[in-house]
């Protein structure tokens, strides 16, 4: 009750804080007009099928996912090592350092990984890109270090933060063993947390196309150099075309992304997997989705090696000591009193759409859940004993399928996409802005709540006893709230970011300005917006892990 009357006291404030504008809606003659200009933009939305058009889109596809792979890959093994630093209950659980200067030392290298990670995402991909533009040039390279540099940040904080939410009872017998802290980790809290670990993964790998697709306005290549350049020539045809494409991309990511999970799962009571597997089944479908990722990385790498060579051969002709000013002008913020009040003004723009956009979509999200719950929709009958018919079985087929659909359309187009339309509908502000992320967080969320939701094994489920939406509310919800509350948290602080990059095109805020700044050369002033971007972010994970230390103790 306390946390929905905070979280209802934060949607209030923000939507004082923020100038929405629903003329758009609020009369009939306003909903018309809205309604006229929507039907008129899309009368020459018709996509442009043409074998030219076809076949750009497909290279750019290529392109895209190139970037996002090669680019999550990199952000997986730097993040790694910063996860491990960064997890309390490797760093500071019974059975670690107890002398005192030992204990301090662990304390120190859990901050400064966490510090390292805040800082990492604390900056958008997109503006990474715009950053990274000036030294590796206009190439699919800048768009891998972008995503890499976020992705490292973002694996960084969630990785930690799973393995936190493992039960201490649930390997307690290990540590009595006599393990080390690094044996209790490799053979107790990552394979209890390996199900939500690689769920997370397989879904920011398809988040990363997505936002490969937006960073290549910024000249990180791919489909956002298509989608702008369509968009720039009033090309609207060709905008359709691009923005198929990128839904196409992300439904194929989406199954490939299914096909790991059950090739991976290893419950004998789920529906992917009809009979118990041995070590050696295991260890060989490990080995087979190991060795296809690494083949797609090659292939990836063999892709762009064009552009990689390129840019290595920009990076030796670059005069450093003209780049070296322009580097760390970025890491000396102006302290200007006048410049830190407003940073710290323009501060509640980012947090105020972070909190409207969460909410909305979580619910959002929430709701479709059910609906799209294989385990309640298709396989109830496992633990509850019911008996489906099969006109009723073919029902919840078609609503599992249509709730999926819904959901994977929302995530399928990033939110400049959305965003494109709703800015036709609502006209410029703050107000499409939000929708947009809305509509893309409930997709996103959805995902990863009926995964998570679907992960629990069907013989926990077993024991509610109960039919199917009771054994939903008192045994699947509790045992995916903990994931649940990990996803809402860390989608807040995407969210926080994204209302920091779409700040440049509507919504205001630090991201307007240190664009502004930057262009026009006040690198003291952009750097102090970077550095706010960066300490709102370091804020928001402490509130986050604090409140989630407070529950894993409660």
């Amino acid at each position: 009750m306390r946390t929905m009357l905070v979280v209802l006291a934060l949607v209030v404030l923000s939507l004082w804080a923020l100038p929405i504008d629903l003329s758009a809606v609020s009369s009939w003659q306003g909903l018309s007009k809205s309604f006229g200009r929507l039907s008129d933009y899309f009368a020459v939305f018709a996509p442009d099928l043409s074998s030219e058009m076809l076949s750009r889109c497909g290279v750019l596809a290529i392109d895209t996912v190139a970037v996002a792979l090669l680019g999550t890959a990199i952000g997986l093994l730097l993040a790694y090592p910063l996860a491990v630093g960064a997890c309390r209950a490797i760093m500071l659980a019974d059975g670690g350092p107890c002398s005192g200067w030992a204990r301090w030392s662990a304390r120190i290298v859990l901050e400064a990984s966490r510090l390292l990670l805040d800082a990492l995402r604390g900056v958008p991909d997109f503006m990474w890109a715009v950053l990274l533009a000036s030294i590796t040039g206009l190439s699919p390279v800048t768009g891998v270090l972008a995503i890499a540099i976020s992705v490292a940040g973002i694996f960084g904080k969630v990785l930690s933060e799973q393995w936190d939410n493992v039960a201490n009872e649930s390997y307690v017998s290990l540590r009595s063993t006599g393990a080390s802290r690094l044996q209790v980790f490799l053979y107790g809290v990552q394979p209890l947390g390996a199900r939500t670990m690689m769920s997370f993964i397989l879904m920011r790998t398809e988040c990363a196309i997505r936002n490969a697709s937006v960073i290549g306005v910024v000249g990180g290549g791919g489909l956002g150099v298509g989608l702008w350049d369509e968009y720039t020539d009033g090309n609207w045809p060709g905008v359709a075309t691009v923005l198929l494409t990128l839904l196409a991309v992300t439904a194929s990511a989406d199954l490939a992304a299914n096909f790991v999970r059950r090739r991976l799962r290893i419950d004998p009571n789920h529906p992917s997997s009809t009979r118990a597997l041995d070590r050696k089944a295991t260890a060989r479908r490990r080995s087979q989705i190991l060795g296809g990722v690494a083949v797609v990385l090659l292939g990836c790498l063999w892709w762009l090696r064009e552009p990689m060579g390129t840019a290595l051969d920009e990076l030796s002709r670059i005069e450093w000591s003209f780049v070296k000013p322009y580097t760390l002008g970025l890491f000396q913020p102006t302290l200007s009193a006048a410049t830190w009040l407003t940073v710290l003004r323009e501060s509640v723009v980012p947090l105020a759409i972070g909190v409207l956009a969460t909410v909305g979509g979580a619910l959002l999200a929430a709701l479709l859940v059910y609906p799209a719950s294989i385990a309640f929709q298709i396989d109830s009958s496992r633990f509850t004993g019911e008996r489906v018919s099969p006109l009723t079985r073919g029902a919840r087929i078609a609503t599992v399928m249509l709730a999926r659909a819904i959901a994977l359309v929302m995530r399928g187009i990033p939110e400049v996409g959305w965003l494109v339309v709703l800015i036709v509908f609502f006209g410029s502000g703050v107000t499409p802005c939000i929708i947009a992320i809305v509509l893309h967080t409930a997709g996103v969320l959805h995902r990863v709540f009926t995964e998570s939701l679907d992960d629990v094994p069907y013989q926990r489920l077993e024991r509610i006893g109960a039919g199917r939406f009771s054994t939903y509310a008192y045994g699947a919800l509790p045992s995916a709230w903990a994931n649940w509350r990990t996803y809402v948290f860390f989608q807040f602080e995407v969210n926080m970011r994204i209302g920091v990059a779409l700040g440049v095109v509507g919504a205001g805020g630090l991201g307007l300005y240190f664009k502004n700044n930057l262009a026009w050369r006040e690198h003291g002033n952009a750097a102090a917006f970077l550095w706010g971007m960066i300490l709102l972010t370091v804020a928001v994970d402490r509130l986050s892990r604090y409140l989630q230390l407070k529950r894993n103790r409660c």
